[in-house]
């Protein structure tokens, strides 16, 4: 494999069309220790591939021009004093992440480890490209973190990491090892410097060992300017509990593509949703949730508030294996639109083999109901107040699950700030 930038490029003239090859010119060969057989099998990926239409499946409703054509500003790093103004928890364990500088905290306590990713090897699962994009980041990502936290270990205080995008095209990858019995939560913060356009790629990976109790939350709040592409991956063992909950705040083209594998029995596996979306947003939420042994629960539910000419994508979809007997597996998907312009596309879907489970799954899409707007009204609320209260309500069931107050306070801040609603 070759791993040298000017013969990359050269490789790549060949392995890609010439609409794709403008995206990719400018990118150097990854800094992180790849083994040889994913990068080959990554090109090998690549062979021929064009950025994908609405013709290929996970991009149906999604349409790349505007990342094709898109003018991204140029590239530029921040110094400390300026990564630390996008952080939202004060109490935590902070690492941020700016183009090709990671800043690691000091004083960490004893069982948790956190490491440059160039700096580590064997983190690479085999090769599953189910888009360019995955098979760019094997290719070209300059940076990431590697966290183990030891078995047996709970954390005192969260891990918070900071991603803050300033321009150019970034690609990052995160690997997270969580022991046995171990018990941490995770706020993965996107952020983006005002007055620049950019785009990222993050791949992060995560391995749950037995009886580990771990919650991620990813607050995605970048500019109108900003795409933001991540595909998280997991792995998750027997008796563990694992959540991911993606608030997406703000972001003008916003894409999540995450997938659990659940391989031992007697896991837990939650996967929550909100994006609340105005003007012309494009947020796309891929799950993907694969049941390969007994006795095990799932539970996914995504909501989602969109206005003016703004779309929403939902495909969910859960494997339940021929093993998999006792699988007890949830999904929903339910959305309200402010707007006769607005669109949401749903499509949750179950695949089962399996003869002994309790499966359902369902999508809803409509208006604020208004016998209960009429209802509030009646007993003096103003409008404005009477669909904040309505919209509030809908979009309980995935806050509930944000127990941090200072996260909590800091969503609904934003949210009322970017439609003025009053909560």
């Amino acid at each position: 494999v070759v791993t040298t930038g000017s013969k990359i490029a050269c490789k790549m003239e060949t392995l890609i069309s010439n609409k794709l090859l403008p995206f990719v010119a400018d990118l150097g060969p990854t800094k992180l220790q790849v083994p040889q057989s994913l990068q080959a099998a990554a090109q090998a990926y690549l062979q021929g591939q064009d950025f994908p239409t609405t013709k290929a499946e996970r991009f149906k409703y999604t349409r790349l021009a505007k990342l094709a054509n898109a003018q991204l500003s140029a590239a530029h790093q921040l110094d400390a004093a300026q990564l630390e103004q996008y952080g939202i928890l004060t109490d935590a364990y902070t690492i941020y992440v700016n183009n090709d500088q990671i800043l690691i905290p000091q004083n960490l306590p004893v069982g948790l480890e956190i490491h440059l990713s160039t700096q580590e090897a064997g983190t690479f699962h085999e090769a599953s490209f189910y888009d360019i994009f995955g098979a760019l980041n094997i290719l070209h990502a300059q940076n990431g973190v590697s966290i183990a936290l030891a078995k047996n270990c709970t954390l005192d205080k969260p891990i918070q990491i900071v991603q803050v995008n300033s321009g150019g095209k970034s690609f990052y990858r995160h690997h997270f090892n969580f022991g046995a019995n171990s018990e941490a939560a995770i706020y993965f913060v996107s952020k983006q410097q005002e007055q620049t356009t950019s785009f990222s790629h993050t791949h992060l990976q995560y391995e749950i060992a037995q009886d580990a109790r771990i919650k991620i939350f990813k607050l995605q709040d970048t500019a109108q300017n900003h795409f933001d592409f991540n595909e998280d991956r997991a792995q998750q063992a027997a008796k563990s509990h694992f959540e991911i909950n993606t608030l997406t705040l703000d972001g003008s083209f916003v894409r999540n593509d995450t997938m659990v594998a659940v391989q031992g029995e007697h896991a837990q596996t939650y996967l929550n949703g909100a994006y609340w979306l105005k003007e012309e947003q494009h947020v796309a939420n891929y799950t993907t949730i694969d049941h390969q042994v007994a006795n095990c629960e799932s539970f996914e539910t995504y909501k989602g508030v969109a206005g003016d000419k703004a779309t929403a994508v939902f495909n969910g979809k859960v494997f339940v294996r021929k093993d998999a007997q006792k699988t007890n597996a949830y999904q929903s998907n339910a959305n309200v639109l402010l707007s006769e312009n607005a669109s949401v596309n749903s499509k949750p879907e179950l695949e089962i083999y399996a003869d002994d489970v309790k499966c359902s799954h369902g999508s809803t899409t409509g208006q604020l109901d208004e016998n209960a707007l009429f209802y509030l009204r009646a007993r003096g609320m103003s409008a404005a107040s009477a669909k904040t209260l309505l919209l509030q309500a809908f979009m309980e069931d995935v806050l509930t699950y944000v127990k941090h107050e200072e996260v909590l306070a800091y969503v609904q801040q934003r949210i009322a700030e970017r439609f003025n609603w009053n909560y």
